[in-house]
């Protein structure tokens, strides 16, 4: 059989050979607790000779840090340690929703669009509050400065899940530990939390009673709340001058406080 090898020289008469590339692993960027949602800050690659790779890490090739968002840890992972498969368990595993609750808490979805979502922003591990809005009947029937409130009914929960599964249909970009979603993906249609059974029902009551949106939360966060844990509720008077202008030419109360006062008192029979 005869064989063909193609060479270049180049100018000065030597000839220009292509090394393969190195091998490389995804690593953790930090030290990750085990029971951690992993975010795609956590890794990165890394550079490695072929003969150091450990059993199970995660090479080119074979996995991107995209396909590993919202993945649980198993263990505790130091920085710069390799991620190996058998220390995670990815969202489109059976046994991840059991695995990644803690003792005592339930795993509760709901329906968003994009607005809802945060505009898709949200991954898996984000700790956000959900703010419900509510609109009360017609305005011709209801006093205008009270047509409308907004209140954060949940503080601080955790995300454990985005629709189904996040990751077989991201792309990394080679050189990046961020993936490009696709637009399916960049657009969620379901939002899985993790709170206890109590919030469990408080959001199951919230879904019924208005509209449900998401508010990522910083790292680092301190705000003064009700005792409950709620928030105060922002009506619409709050926001919006022309509306108490309107209101007083109605000859209505400009305000929720102002409008409880000049309800007649209920006769008890």
């Amino acid at each position: 059989m005869l064989s063909i090898v193609w060479y270049r020289e180049t100018p000065s008469g030597s000839v220009e050979t292509h090394a393969p590339p190195r091998p490389a692993v995804i690593v953790a960027t930090r030290a990750i607790p085990a029971g951690t949602l992993l975010r795609p800050d956590d890794m990165t690659w890394q550079d490695i000779a072929a003969d150091q790779i450990r059993p199970g890490s995660l090479t080119r090739g074979q996995a991107t840090p995209g396909e590993l968002i919202g993945a649980l840890t198993r263990r505790k992972i130091e920085q710069g340690d390799a991620l190996l498969a058998a220390d995670l368990i990815r969202p489109s595993e059976r046994q991840f929703l059991s695995a990644v609750l803690k003792a005592g808490m339930r795993a509760v979805s709901i329906a968003v669009d994009a607005p809802q979502s945060a505009a898709g922003l949200v991954l898996p591990g984000d700790q956000v509050d959900v703010i419900l809005t509510q609109s009360f009947g017609d305005a011709n029937n209801t006093d205008l400065a009270s047509k409308s409130v907004a209140e954060t009914i949940l503080r601080d929960i955790r995300v454990i899940a985005i629709d189904q599964t996040l990751g077989p249909t991201d792309r990394t970009p080679a050189g990046t530990n961020r993936p490009i979603l696709s637009a399916d993906a960049r657009v969620p249609k379901t939002v899985t939390f993790e709170v206890s059974s109590r919030d469990a029902e408080r959001l199951a009551l919230a879904s019924q009673l208005g509209r449900l949106q998401l508010s990522v939360r910083p790292l680092e966060v301190e705000e003064a709340a009700r005792p409950d844990g709620r928030g105060i509720p922002v009506w619409a008077s709050d926001l919006s001058a022309a509306l108490n202008d309107l209101a007083r030419r109605r000859g209505q109360a400009a305000s929720p406080v102002e409008a409880a006062v000049r309800r007649p008192p209920v006769e008890l029979q």
